[in-house]
């Protein structure tokens, strides 16, 4: 799969995961809902579904994971756009390792380019290397 098709999958599961914290409903109902928005390739549809079962019934360990390298900022002073890149990110991190580190953190950090701002680029790229460092100690 080619990396714009990743790319696409990432920010419909950005959407979703969003709709999901802030809206109140199922991450799945979300996904179907961006599915249906966005009708995304195949392949990228492919993408968002290995992440998803990851993802679902993951969040609650993954922002563990997340929240034990926030070093000096509150859980709850993390948005929750850059909360979301942070999960895919992490889920990436942990359950795809055919998918570079440094490829993980780029495409997370043109995420929150996107959905957020330039600001957010440096704490998610921290964290996601910190938990990168943690979950692929060998690749350091």
């Amino acid at each position: 799969m080619n990396s714009a098709r990743r790319r696409k999958a990432r920010e419909l599961l950005v959407q979703a995961l969003y709709a999901h914290r802030v809206g109140g409903v199922s991450l799945a109902d979300a996904i179907v809902d961006q599915v249906e928005r966005r009708r995304p390739h195949e392949d990228s549809l492919r993408y968002v579904r290995e992440l998803q079962e990851h993802l679902e019934g993951g969040l609650a360990k993954l922002d563990e994971l997340i929240d034990t390298h926030l070093e000096s900022r509150a859980p709850e002073r993390v948005g929750q756009v850059e909360r979301s890149i942070l999960q895919i990110g992490a889920v990436e991190l942990i359950h795809r390792p055919d998918v570079p580190t440094a490829v993980i953190i780029d495409e997370s950090a043109h995420l929150v380019r996107t959905f957020s701002g330039e600001d957010s680029v440096g704490f998610v790229h921290a964290i996601l290397d910190r938990v990168g460092q943690a979950v692929r100690p060998a690749a350091g």
